[in-house]
C-alpha cells in the first residue's frame, strides 16, 4: 500500500518528502526490517529506536517514523509522529487491513487465569467446529499449528500480522491474553474485541506499574473508550473487589461471574479430586454440569469466565460443556509429572503471591502426606512480593526450598535474602538453594510416599534467564529425569 494511505487515516503526522512510497510491511525492530518496510522508531526503557534508523535503512526500510526529528535521507520518506506506540498500532491495523474487525476475538485480562481461560476458549471453539486462533503466554496457535511469541501479548505489528494470517487461513474466532503491559504500551490499541474478560487483580508487576491503582487502570484500558477496543460484551469476576468496581464502569453489557449467588454465572456445586473435578454452574442459559480434567477452585473461576464469553458469542451450553471437558490440561498449570514415583510432583506457573496461595490451597485439598514447596522470585521484577511469597510458602507447606526463578541481572543470593524475610514468619523449616537444578534434586530426594512436591514459578518455560543468557531449563523434564534416576538407583 502507499504511505499516503496511512497519512489519510492517521492524524497528527508531520511529514517531509514524498508520500508516494509503496509500503510492504511495518517493523519496530531494526534487526528484523525487510525490504520495503516502514520502520517505526520506538523509545523503550533501555534504548531508543531512533538510534537504529541507519541500520533499518541499510536493511531496506523505505520510510521512517519517529517521535524525534530524523535527518532527511535520500530515497527514504521520513516523518515525525506524536506517539510512536500508538502510531505502530494504528499503522499496523491499516497495513494488515485490521483483521480484528472480521474476527470474533475474546480478550482476557487479569493477573491470574488468563492462559487457562484462553485454552478453554480455544478448546470449545475447536469442539464446536469453529476455526480459531490463540494468542498468549505459552505461544500462538492457528488451529493446532503453533507459532512462537516473545510476549504474552505481541507487539502491535506482530499481532496484526498474525491475526491477518489467521484470518487468511479461515479463522473466524480467537482467544487472546491481554497483559497489562500490552495495554499500557498500546500493543492492542484499537483492536476490536467481541468479548472482554476480566479475571482478577492481585499483586504483580509493581516494578512496572508502581502501585495497585495504576495496575488496575492499565487493566481497565481494555474496556475503556480511551483505548478504542470497542468491546461489545464484558465478562467480569465479581468475587474480585477490582472486578466488582470495574463492572460498574464499563460502557457495554456485563456478564458477572463468581462464587456468589448474586452473579449471573455462579457455582452451585464443586468437587475437586486428585485428577478430576465436578462442577455445576447456574447461568443465564440454564444449568450447566461439567466433568473436568482440571482441578482446583481457581479453575472453577476460569470455567465460569469461558462459559460467560462463549454465551456472549452465541454458543449453547452443550457446545460449552463439550469444549470445556475436552481440555485435558494446560502446559505448566497444575501439571502433574508422572515417572513411576509414589509421591506427587506438581509443576505450576504460580509466580505471584495470590497464585502461589491458590496453588497451595488446591494441593492442600488433595490427598497428601507432606507438602514440599519449591519456588523462587524473578530478578529485575517486583521486589515487594518476595517476602510475601516467602511467608505464604512457609505458612502453607511442611517444608520449603527457596531457589532461583529467572534471576536475570540480579544476584540470586540477594533475591533469596528478601524471600527469607518472609520465610522466617512461617512455621515450616526451609532451605535456600540458588541453583534451581540442585533445589529440585533436593526436593525429589526428600520426598516420601504420599508427599506432594510443588515446583512453582516457571511452569511451561523451557529456559532460565541468568544474567543476559537464556539457558535451557524445564522444571518438568528436570523433575522427571531426577525421579527416574532415583528409581534406577534404588
Amino acid at each position: 500500500m502507499l504511505l499516503s494511505e496511512l497519512f489519510k487515516q492517521i492524524h497528527g503526522i508531520d511529514r517531509a518528502g514524498t508520500s508516494d512510497v509503496q509500503i510492504r510491511g511495518i517493523a519496530y525492530d531494526s534487526r528484523l526490517v525487510q525490504a520495503g518496510d516502514l520502520f517505526v522508531a520506538i523509545k523503550g526503557e533501555k534504548t531508543d529506536g531512533a538510534l537504529f534508523v541507519g541500520q533499518a535503512i541499510s536493511r531496506g526500510a523505505v520510510a521512517i517514523a519517529s517521535e524525534s526529528s530524523i535527518e532527511a535521507q535520500p530515497a527514504v520518506a521520513t516523518f515525525t509522529i506524536p506517539d510512536a506506540r500508538r502510531f505502530l498500532a494504528e499503522g499496523s491495523r491499516i497495513v494488515y487491513q485490521d483483521p480484528s474487525i472480521k474476527l470474533k476475538l475474546v480478550g482476557i485480562t487479569g493477573t491470574n487465569g488468563k492462559t487457562t481461560t484462553s485454552y478453554l476458549m480455544h478448546s470449545l471453539f475447536s469442539r464446536a467446529g469453529i476455526p480459531s486462533c490463540l494468542v498468549g503466554t505459552i505461544g500462538m496457535n492457528i488451529g493446532n499449528a503453533g507459532y512462537p511469541s516473545k510476549h504474552t501479548t505481541p507487539e502491535a505489528s506482530d499481532l496484526m500480522k498474525f491475526l491477518h494470517q489467521a484470518l487468511t487461513e479461515g479463522c473466524t474466532h480467537g482467544a487472546m491474553e491481554v497483559s497489562s503491559h500490552s495495554l499500557a504500551l498500546k500493543r492492542v490499541f484499537g483492536v476490536k474485541f467481541a468479548v472482554g474478560v476480566f479475571m482478577n487483580l492481585t499483586q504483580d508487576h509493581l516494578d512496572y506499574h508502581k502501585d495497585m491503582e495504576s495496575y488496575f487502570q492499565a487493566k481497565g484500558l481494555l474496556f475503556s473508550r480511551e483505548n478504542d477496543n470497542r468491546v461489545e460484551s464484558a465478562v467480569i469476576n465479581i468475587d474480585d473487589a477490582y472486578g466488582e468496581r470495574l463492572a460498574k464502569q464499563v460502557p457495554c453489557p456485563v456478564v458477572r461471574f463468581g462464587f456468589s449467588s448474586s452473579a449471573d454465572i455462579h457455582v452451585t456445586e464443586f468437587h475437586s479430586h486428585p485428577d478430576r473435578s465436578e462442577l455445576i454452574l447456574a447461568t443465564p442459559a440454564g444449568r450447566a454440569e461439567f466433568h473436568l480434567h482440571l482441578i482446583g477452585r481457581p479453575n472453577a473461576s476460569n470455567i465460569m469466565a469461558a462459559t460467560g464469553a462463549a454465551l456472549c458469542l452465541g454458543l449453547n451450553l452443550d457446545e460449552i460443556r463439550e469444549g470445556v471437558e475436552a481440555l485435558r490440561g494446560v502446559p505448566g498449570r497444575l501439571e502433574i509429572v508422572k515417572a513411576g514415583q509414589d509421591f506427587a510432583v506438581i509443576v505450576d506457573y504460580a509466580h505471584s503471591p495470590d497464585a502461589l496461595e491458590n496453588l497451595l490451597k488446591t494441593v492442600a485439598q488433595l490427598p497428601h502426606a507432606r507438602i514440599i514447596t519449591l519456588f523462587g522470585c524473578g530478578g529485575d521484577r517486583d521486589r515487594t512480593k518476595r517476602p510475601i511469597m516467602g511467608e505464604i510458602a512457609a505458612s502453607m507447606s511442611d517444608f520449603v526450598i527457596a531457589t532461583s526463578d529467572n534471576p536475570r541481572s540480579e544476584d540470586p543470593l540477594d533475591i533469596l535474602k528478601e524471600v527469607e524475610a518472609g520465610l522466617r514468619k512461617g512455621a515450616a523449616p526451609y532451605r535456600m538453594m540458588p541453583d534451581r537444578g540442585q533445589a529440585i534434586e533436593a526436593a525429589i530426594s526428600m520426598a516420601q510416599k504420599g508427599d506432594a512436591v510443588v515446583i512453582a514459578g516457571k511452569g511451561h518455560e523451557d529456559y532460565q534467564i541468568i544474567g543476559n543468557r537464556s539457558l535451557p531449563f524445564d522444571d518438568r523434564k528436570v523433575a522427571a529425569d531426577l525421579i527416574k534416576k532415583r528409581l534406577n538407583d534404588g
